[in-house]
């Protein structure tokens, strides 16, 4: 069985704050055999597992990845061989997406009905999406990698965004 992304992130995070599967299980209130599971991929990474890395220890990976694994689509830890995630690297490559996109996005025409668009608009448009999700994968990297590297709450920044929406009206 090819162990998972989430499954993989436990299992690096863990490492990194340095303990074993029993301290970690013992801090989780589960067993040691419970955290084996989720780390070697037999079961899926808990959410409380997942919130204990984000809370405790300002690590927003292992809840990025579970989120992806869960859910088939989002974004992801990118940890290709060609990828910096040096804060400058990912600022400056965050900042070419958000153009990228801004620029695909303002080519674009919506104003027009769904059912009239042009098959070749729609593949402008599709250019679009793909820009936009590139923007948002990016922005995910960049906002998790300031949090960590300037140890603002990954958690609570995005209380504060979610505050925001109800105060402006957006989500109830």
């Amino acid at each position: 069985m090819k162990t998972g992304r989430a499954a993989t992130a436990v299992k690096e995070a863990r490492k990194q704050i340095g303990k074993t599967q029993l301290q970690l299980s013992l801090d989780l209130f589960e067993s040691r055999e419970a955290i084996s599971q989720q780390e070697n991929g037999r079961y899926r990474v808990q959410p409380n597992v997942a919130q204990y890395f984000a809370k405790e220890h300002n690590d927003p990976w292992v809840a990025i990845e579970s989120a992806a694994e869960y859910t088939g689509w989002g974004p992801v830890k990118l940890d290709g061989d060609a990828v910096d995630l040096h804060r400058s690297s990912v600022t400056l490559k965050t900042r070419e997406e958000l153009y990228e996109a801004i620029e695909a996005i303002e080519s674009v025409c919506v104003a027009n009905h769904p059912r009239s668009i042009r098959e070749f608009d729609k593949q402008h448009l599709e250019e679009a999406i793909l820009q936009a999700i590139d923007a948002i994968v990016a922005l995910t990297q960049y906002v998790a990698v300031i949090c960590k590297d300037y140890g603002f709450s990954w958690i609570n920044m995005w209380k504060k965004h979610r505050m925001k929406l109800k105060t402006r009206g957006y989500v109830k």
